[in-house]
């Protein structure tokens, strides 16, 4: 090729590239895609269910599982201080809370918080006098079956019961009553506390003044006393108070209370009764939350352990399974590991949630077989909370 063939080569070249990037410069501009709009909207959760679990997740959260589908629902702001209760309608969850201005000190606040059950908001906050200040135990806050009245236990120092009207969003008065502590909810009517001689005292409350009775000493405070973390089944009155070495009284809240005589877990499971001895090695039962009950049934769940006297904190290697009425040992339930809190669901086919001191998991047993269902991984504490029927 001469070089006049190449220079009209080139020539035709620059031509082409020139009029194809014209055609692309005038050619119609491409549409972007059209974004949707954002709409804002709140998540709403479905009715409480049987098989809803509700442990402490963190110094500051407990956490709603639902079982059945093994997934997290929501988290309910609560400290390790703090007091939750399931309204008897289930439509709130109320938290008593106490809460700093600049986080661990400054101004004190002592509220009851209500959350909304189906978007978990905050509807509405109510002062209470300065309430008592304890790691969590169901014992120190409990509503009554009418959802009318939250009783709230205070010490400050002196010990009391803060009486708030949940309607009026206010504390209609405070009951002192020194010496005692906690409160057990009657079926109707009013509320008891346990007391340092090892008697009850019970507070009828409908509204009006409050009028005050006190039983004998049913239990040796000194040597055998009951734990706080006694069982009330709420639409019955009955409650469940478990000595250190296993003695069960079972009682009948009201103004005059039906104390029975004491049976013994370990009896009931064909072996010696247990006694006070130091030395005296023998299984009983412990852990931060060591009962459950399952109300259809009229089955009590207890965290059994090997230990001597005074080892009432210690994690249960076992559930013990107890029909209350027959004073009957049906099972026992060797766990896959240590457990300080157990919970159980409401409904026929009882399932148990058993769970560690700090770290989890959540291991979910079917209480008839003694069967391992499932376990869920999850950073969750001994202390919890579960729907009653």
């Amino acid at each position: 090729m001469n070089w006049r063939s190449m220079k009209f080569l080139l020539s035709s070249t620059f031509c082409v590239s020139l009029a194809m990037t014209a055609s692309r410069a005038h050619a119609a501009p491409t549409s972007s895609p059209v974004l949707q709009a954002e709409v804002s909207d709140t998540a709403t959760l479905p009715p409480i269910g049987p098989h809803w679990f509700i442990p402490s997740a963190s110094e500051e959260t407990y956490q709603i599982y639902d079982i059945d589908k093994g997934k997290v629902l929501g988290t309910i702001p609560a400290t390790m201080l703090a007091n939750i209760v399931i309204a008897p309608d289930k439509k709130n969850f109320y938290v008593a809370e106490t809460i700093w201005s600049r986080s661990d000190h400054g101004t004190r606040q002592d509220l009851l918080q209500v959350y909304d059950a189906k978007t978990l908001s905050l509807t509405k906050e109510i002062e209470l006098p300065p309430r008592a200040l304890a790691v969590f135990a169901a014992q120190d806050f409990a509503v009554s079956s009418d959802n009318k009245w939250g009783f709230i236990f205070n010490m400050s120092p002196a010990t009391s019961v803060s009486l708030v009207d949940l309607k009026a969003g206010k504390v209609a008065q405070t009951v002192d009553i020194p010496g005692c502590a906690l409160v057990y909810p009657w079926k109707t009517g009013g509320f008891s506390r346990l007391c340092g001689n090892g008697s009850l005292t019970n507070v009828a409350f409908d509204g009006g003044s409050p009028t005050v009775t006190h039983t004998k000493p049913f239990f040796d405070s000194n040597n055998d006393p009951v734990f706080e973390q006694a069982i009330v089944d709420q639409k019955t009155g009955q409650a469940i108070f478990i000595s250190y070495t296993g003695k069960v009284y079972t009682t009948v809240l009201g103004p005059d209370p039906k104390i029975s005589a004491p049976w013994s877990l370990q009896e009931a499971a064909g072996l010696p009764a247990v006694g006070t001895g130091v030395q005296e090695l023998a299984w009983r039962p412990g852990g931060q939350q060591p009962f459950a009950w399952n109300a259809a049934k009229g089955e009590l769940f207890v965290l059994m352990h090997p230990g001597n006297h005074w080892s009432h904190k210690t994690e249960g290697s076992q559930g013990w399974v107890f029909n209350v009425a027959e004073k009957k040992l049906l099972r026992r339930i060797d766990l896959p590991q240590p457990a300080s809190g157990i919970a159980a669901s409401p409904d026929n086919d009882a399932l148990l949630y058993a769970t560690g001191h700090r770290d989890g998991p959540i291991t979910v047993i079917n209480s008839s077989t003694g069967d391992v269902i499932k376990t869920i991984p999850a950073r969750v504490g001994a202390m919890s909370i579960a729907p009653g029927l």
